[in-house]
């Protein structure tokens, strides 16, 4: 779906990103806001109050209608959660910009990391050693990581590391942003790629799939997976994982055979969303009780330094905030259609810069 929905912008953002106020009227009349809340049919007790406290506040200003927007949009499957929790918490508690990056969009580092994975399939298609000077300081986790995975060359493996090189080459990196992003410096949005490829890649990649089915048969459908999986885009928290597993059972000649080890920013999700969950439900409740676990106690007091002192704006949006990841939770998806419009209307502002 990137390829119809996302366009190449050679553009610079400096401080201010797109403008939350071209999605306004997508949460008039709760338009956008009900969509993300909404849980299955039926009463839900804990929308109808969130609603009502919305009724309560009468007419937003503009800023808070931002803070509004960046709120509703904290998706649990990102790599940068649970820290957008606590970017949106600072939001919600006062801080002066409101700069976020939704659904495709991914920050400079986390491009650079593809770049270094791309460097380094391609590194070691060209017997480039893996301490050579071509590979900068700050890549060579990364360049090890893919060295180790691939191990010896093989002329199987060969085919299956340039063919998904130019898998991984070809998805879509857009470092665009959402808000005003005071503290952060200029984002360039080129490159969008983590390589410049030929303009005949796509018959490049076609033949070498072809290669690889008549070596491997019915054994390829595996490898010959859309690189970083077909659900995922880049911004997904397993992308890089993906494509681990790709790399490291190419390593091997074996689907899965050399599985590296999880990376610690990836598992435990599950039972981290539940302490945030319980800690959001009481600031926008009420009952602050000090909790007697020391790990909780901390988040709780960061998150509620951060939140500062409740108020009924304040309140309404932490229910908010609490409600999208609690459904999010229970039905393992944000509405899609909702990321579509966010994608577009970000796009044709992004083309007419």
């Amino acid at each position: 779906m990137e390829y119809s929905l996302l366009s190449p912008h050679n553009i610079i953002l400096k401080k201010q990103g797109i403008p939350y106020n071209i999605i306004e009227h997508l949460i008039i009349n709760r338009k956008f806001h009900d969509s993300n809340l909404q849980k299955g049919f039926g009463i839900d007790k804990d929308l109808k109050e969130i609603n009502h406290m919305e009724e309560m506040l009468g007419n937003l200003a503009a800023e808070q209608i931002d803070r509004r927007i960046a709120t509703d949009c904290c998706c649990i499957w990102r790599y940068d959660y649970p820290q957008r929790v606590h970017d949106i918490c600072a939001l919600i508690g006062g801080r002066p910009h409101t700069a976020t990056r939704l659904h495709y969009q991914v920050c400079p580092a986390r491009r650079q990391e593809f770049i270094d994975y791309a460097d380094a399939l391609q590194g070691w298609l060209r017997d480039i050693p893996p301490d050579d000077d071509c590979y900068s300081s700050a890549a060579q986790a990364t360049i090890q990581k893919v060295y180790q995975f691939l191990g010896a060359k093989d002329p199987l493996k060969e085919l299956l590391v340039e063919r998904t090189y130019y898998g991984l080459s070809a998805r879509f990196l857009n470092c665009s942003f959402w808000g005003n992003n005071a503290d952060g410096s200029e984002t360039h949005l080129y490159p969008y790629t983590a390589q410049q490829l030929p303009a005949d890649w796509p018959r490049k990649m076609a033949a070498l799939e072809q290669s690889i089915q008549e070596e491997m048969g019915s054994g390829s459908a595996d490898f010959l997976c859309e690189v970083g999986g077909a659900a995922e885009p880049a911004c997904h928290f397993k992308f890089i994982r993906r494509v681990d597993i790709l790399v490291s059972s190419i390593g091997c000649l074996r689907w899965r055979g050399n599985l590296p080890p999880k990376d610690g920013t990836v598992k435990g999700r599950r039972q981290l969303t539940r302490l945030y969950l319980d800690i959001l439900e009481k600031y926008w409740r009420g009952t602050q009780v000090t909790p007697t676990d020391s790990e909780r106690q901390q988040l709780q007091s960061e998150l509620f330094e951060l939140l500062g002192e409740p108020s009924d704006f304040k309140r309404w949006l932490v229910a908010s905030l609490w409600k999208s990841i609690r459904n999010q939770t229970e039905y393992s998806a944000y509405p899609m259609r909702r990321w579509v419009e966010f994608v577009r209307i970000g796009e044709e502002y992004l083309a007419h810069l």
